[in-house]
């Protein structure tokens, strides 16, 4: 069956000789929405950087519970459905694999959506959570929670990044002592995370142990020559990037990011695959939906030294919310 969105149409016909309105009841009852009806808006595109490909089909979850009365607060568990953004540029409706009703009562329901919706994403149903794992290439975002009635519909929503972006240049005034950059890692990343649905400002929180916390690989930046780049010269534009969470390792002076870098020479020309460690920091600490673009000048004494760190937008150019 295709998906859907239904939207209830209803028509008042007044005969001619119920036309006017007494002085008694000026102002008619409303009229409550009955189905879900709702339109989207992403954060900062990262397309432009990892190619996530908005401008498609884009599938996600929403979780949704139900006041058990009114007007209590009180909510019921959680159920988790399905839905797809549709394609294309400007606002696009999101639509429901199942579609979603108002209750007819009045009460008040609660959403959630995050991405992605499937793969390593987990949700457990009842207890308000979601588990991601991190992979350092995909994006993980979320909405917040969103309260509304069939008297006070839901009708926009935001997906907020929950990651922070790390974009590296390398480069070297010596490059042939460095030969070719087999790999970047970075270390100890708690690939583990979890996100409450019961929060309107969404973030994640780690809780990852023992095999969870592992190297993650750059991307874009396998074997890659060491570009050489002589005094005056532009740097080039960043090789590489990862997405990753902000906890535990949030990129300050007390928590600072670890990369490790093997290279086939030894940065003193040797043919001889060498592993290189560095660390980096910035004042403030990372920012969740912010690209961090970090310098590493590969010297000739066989170091590997960062001269850099920038906080930069996901895109090129700061832009407002893209709709969806």
């Amino acid at each position: 069956m295709n998906n859907f969105i239904v939207t209830a149409f209803i028509s008042i016909a007044i005969l001619p000789g119920l036309a006017a309105c007494s002085d008694s009841n000026p102002t008619p009852e409303p009229v409550p929405e009955t189905a879900v009806c709702l339109e989207g808006a992403i954060g900062q595109s990262t397309r432009g950087v990892i190619g996530s490909g908005y401008e498609k089909d884009l599938e996600v979850c929403f979780a949704r519970q139900e006041e058990t009365t009114v007007p209590t607060e009180i909510y019921g568990t959680w159920s988790i459905y399905e839905a797809v953004r549709r394609g294309g540029k400007g606002n696009r409706p999101i639509v429901f694999a199942q579609s979603q009703s108002y209750p007819e009562d009045g009460r008040r329901i609660r959403l959630h959506g995050y991405y992605p919706a499937k793969g390593e994403a987990e949700a457990v149903a009842g207890m308000g959570k979601v588990t991601f794992i991190v992979d350092g290439t995909t994006d993980i975002m979320s909405t917040g929670i969103l309260t509304g009635s069939g008297y006070a519909p839901i009708q926009t929503c935001t997906f907020r990044h929950l990651l922070t972006q790390v974009r590296l240049v390398c480069y070297s005034d010596r490059s042939e002592g460095w030969g070719t950059i087999k790999t970047i890692e970075a270390i100890d990343v708690h690939t583990w995370q979890t996100l409450d649905l019961e929060q309107e400002t969404p973030r994640l929180d780690d809780i990852s142990s023992g095999d969870a916390i592992k190297n993650i690989p750059v991307q874009d930046i396998v074997n890659l020559p060491v570009p050489e780049v002589t005094v005056g010269e532009d740097l080039p534009e960043p090789q590489g990037y990862l997405l990753l969470p902000i906890s535990p390792i949030d990129g300050t002076a007390k928590h600072p990011l670890h990369l490790r870098i093997t290279t086939t020479k030894d940065g003193r020309g040797t043919e001889h695959e060498t592993v290189s460690e560095v660390s980096f920091h910035i004042e403030g600490g990372f920012q969740t939906g912010k690209s961090h673009v970090v310098t590493l000048f590969f010297t000739d004494k066989s170091k590997i030294q960062t001269t850099s760190v920038s906080v930069e937008a996901w895109t090129d150019h700061e832009q407002d919310d893209m709709p969806i």
